[in-house]
């Protein structure tokens, strides 16, 4: 007998078998048990996620005489007769080689006929985005109206190139990314099943490798079988996904990290000459930066990733060493070059130009080894530590003349004398050991500060400001007049008098 391959001998049967897609089967289950089934249904979703296994479990639930828990029993005559592949009441339709508007008119014009089984007609037409524009306006039609014994599940991958006039008519189920926890267990339970030896890591690899899709999971799965000889280790899934040494692999990042263009080059051409694909090598590298940022960042890193305990040592250690810019700068570089690799045959190149930007990428302010960094910021908090104390006492604030009669101004202000603090904004302020002496020039000034009420006033907000001591204003003219006269006298050679 034929090998047939795990995505297609391990194809869920019931709703119970659908993983990942909660949320999808818990509607249509609701639906089939209320009876309140819709006339037309969009899957849509990435490859592998169970679209096409849903619809046709669907197909055959709504049709099941006795479905056991919204899923078909696949013991009635119904769920033998659509188990059939000549039925007629199940049809599945690739749209990609049967996409004509001529095709869609003859199903249609058939759509009319009743089931031949059970209560309805179901068809899945797959990939419905490869229909022409002339078909799917042939088909918007019969999917607003359609018979009632007729329902329509289209399934796609391009849901953005679905006419608007489609979607408007159909429930839309939009299927995830199957997570890799779940695509573990489930590679769990098909190794068992077959008795087949296998590791936790290399399981965690395979799952990691479908990125989300069942189908391309067990797809791996299959080679990896093969290429064990029934004991999956994880070097063996290494060897089949293609992918470098994660000791080497280290090794390389270690060397771009750090700034050694030589040592990273050299790498890369011990690596080409085993016949490694530089686009995944470079997807490796990108791997490589991203789990290391997890590592660094994330404290449940290591459930996260599942990694071997060697691998995520060595991570620990890359980012002990760098820091979360330089880890960054360098996993932009490695995804950036998905895209150039698609236009290009030079990929030895491409990758050796981006390893050496990547090495010679200017550091981040504080630089990448942070704990040199931190070893040189704890000798200098020792340093200063050890610095003597004493030696540095401020001089008192009232040592300085403006600052205490900024006090006095203060309590003027407060009181509501601000033009006293106005004539005086012009003087100069000394402080003596028994007054605070205000030297004033202008006559307007001064004739305002000497005024009886005024001194008086200036003396209680002394006194409410803690000074201290009186405040006197004197005119500068008269402390410089002695000096002026005899040079003048001296100039003119009479005597002189300033009145």
């Amino acid at each position: 007998m034929a090998y047939t391959s795990l995505y297609r001998r391990y194809r869920p049967d019931t709703f119970r078998d659908v993983i990942g897609q909660d949320h999808v089967v818990r509607t249509l289950v609701n639906q089939i048990k209320s009876g309140n089934i819709g006339h037309a249904y969009l899957f849509t979703g990435t490859r592998g996620t169970g679209k096409t296994s849903v619809a046709k479990i669907f197909s055959r639930a709504v049709n099941c005489l006795h479905p056991e828990d919204g899923s078909p029993c696949g013991k009635c005559e119904v769920c033998m007769e659509l188990a059939l592949s000549g039925n007629f009441d199940v049809l599945e339709i690739d749209a990609a080689s049967n996409n004509s508007v001529d095709q869609i008119r003859e199903l249609t014009d058939k759509i009319n006929f009743p089931p031949t089984a059970g209560r309805y007609k179901v068809y899945i037409i797959d990939e419905v985005h490869m229909l022409s524009k002339s078909a799917h306006n042939a088909l918007l039609k019969t999917l607003e109206e359609p018979p009632e014994h007729a329902i329509f599940i289209l399934a796609t991958t391009e849901v953005h190139a679905i006419p608007a006039t489609i979607l408007s008519r159909c429930m839309r189920f939009d299927f995830r990314l199957v997570p890799v926890q779940k695509i573990a267990d489930r590679l769990k339970f098909i190794f068992d099943d077959n008795g087949v030896k296998y590791s936790e890591q290399a399981v965690r690899m395979i799952a990691s490798a479908g990125q989300g899709s069942v189908r391309d999971a067990l797809s791996i799965a299959d080679m990896c079988v093969s290429y064990c000889s029934g004991d999956i280790t994880y070097d063996g899934v290494l060897e089949v996904l293609g992918t470098s040494d994660p000791v080497k692999l280290v090794a390389l990042a270690e060397d771009i990290l750090a700034g050694n263009v030589e040592g990273a080059l050299e790498k890369i051409a011990a690596m080409c000459d085993l016949g490694k694909s530089m686009s995944v090598l470079a997807s490796d590298l990108a791997s490589l930066f991203r789990n290391t940022l997890y590592v660094k960042n994330c404290g449940s890193a290591a459930d996260l990733l599942a990694l071997p305990a060697e691998l995520y040592e060595a991570l620990k250690g890359v980012a002990a060493r760098y820091d979360t810019p330089r880890l960054l700068a360098a996993m932009r570089r490695m995804t950036e070059m998905e895209g150039e690799f698609r236009y290009s045959t030079q990929h030895r190149i491409l990758l050796e130009a981006a390893v050496i930007a990547a090495a010679t990428e200017p550091r981040s302010e504080g630089g990448g080894n942070v704990r040199e960094l931190e070893q040189k910021v704890a000798a200098l908090a020792k340093r200063v530590s050890s610095l003597p104390s004493r030696g540095f006492e401020p001089a008192p604030a009232e040592k300085d003349a403006r600052q205490v009669w900024g006090r006095v101004a203060s309590e003027l202000e407060r009181r509501g004398m601000g033009m006293l603090v106005l004539a005086a904004s012009e003087a100069s302020v000394e402080e003596h050991d028994d007054a605070l002496v205000m030297k004033v020039s202008a006559e307007s000034a001064l004739r305002i500060l000497r005024d009886p009420a005024h001194r008086k006033a200036i003396a209680q907000a002394a006194e409410a400001a803690g000074v201290g001591k009186p405040v006197v204003i004197e005119e500068v003219r008269k402390i410089e007049e002695d000096k002026v006269l005899p040079y003048l006298t001296n100039m003119f050679g009479k005597s002189l008098e300033i009145k």
